[in-house]
Parts: structure tokens; sequence; C-alpha cells
């Protein structure tokens, strides 16, 4: 799997068999997503829960669990962060206006405990990377396999923002 940024809330999601976009728009190849509900496409199975005004999708694809958060703008609750279940990789804002602030991202993080983070909507990177002990700088792309997750720490991805879609 391979996940790129396109700055703000989009992300391209490219699997074995197709293409995800997460976004304003959530898609499958050329499927939109209606909104909340159960969706299953070219051997991806998506859940959206609507949280708020909000729609979380969880997204399982090539043995692997995906939670993008989208626009949240409050806290989970511990019953919210058990909907969800276990995530592999998570897609969270950092304090962009009309998302969660850094402190409520960081309460998130730790409620769901994904083994990777994928910040977006970060008005708030820099104070994210201090507080996460984060020194390297962002990279391109990011190529995942089920293998390559961490076992005991959780690892932050920073994705630079490509400008190509």
């Amino acid at each position: 799997m391979q996940i790129k940024y396109f700055g703000t809330d989009k992300f391209e999601v490219k699997t074995n068999n197709t293409t995800i976009i997460l976004g304003a728009e959530v898609a499958i190849g050329d499927f939109k997503l209606p909104g909340p509900g159960e969706y299953e496409k070219s051997g991806v199975f998506i859940e959206g829960i609507s949280k708020n005004g909000n729609t979380i999708y969880v997204i399982n694809v090539e043995e692997m669990r995906l939670c993008y958060l989208g626009r949240i703008s409050h806290d989970l609750r511990e019953d919210e962060a058990k909907e969800i279940g276990a995530v592999d990789i998570l897609f969270t804002p950092l304090g962009e206006e009309g998302s969660t602030n850094l402190n409520q991202s960081l309460k998130i993080i730790s409620r769901i405990d994904p083994r990777i983070v994928i910040p977006m909507l970060y008005s708030d990177l820099a104070a994210f990377k201090k507080s996460e002990g984060i020194t390297e700088d962002g990279i391109d792309v990011l190529k995942i396999k089920k293998i390559d997750l961490p076992e005991d720490e959780r690892r932050n991805v920073i994705l630079n923002a490509s400008h190509s879609k």
C-alpha cells in the first residue's frame, strides 16, 4: 500500500487492487461513498460512522485497519473509540480551524492507540512534532505492508503535501 498526502484533509491510498481517496469526498476507485454506512468494493471494506456532523471512516484493506477522522472537532468518548476499534493507521487533524486542536488530537491518539499516526489539517505541526519528539523531516510517500507495522511503539509519519492532485 502507498499513501500520498495532497494537503488539507486529502489522501490517496493505492492498494494492489484499487485506489482509495480520502477527503471531503471518500471514494473507492470511481465509486464515491454517499456518507455513513457500510461499503465493500475491490477488496476494500469501509464503514462510515457519523459523529457530531462528521463522518469517521474505518477502512479494512490488505490486512490493515485504517481510520480517517475527517474534520472531527471534538474529543472522542471511550464508547466512540470502542466503536472504531483497533486501528493500525490513524489519519488525524492537528488544529486547523474547524477541527480538533493539538491537545484534543493527542487525547484521541492516546484513546485510539494506533500503530501509525499520519497528521493532516496541521496548523499545529511544529507543536505536534515537539510533543512527540519527532526530529526527522516529512516523506513524500508512505509505502507500507502489514509486516512493516510497528509492534511496540507508535510511529508518527509526517507526509509532505504533493501538489499533483
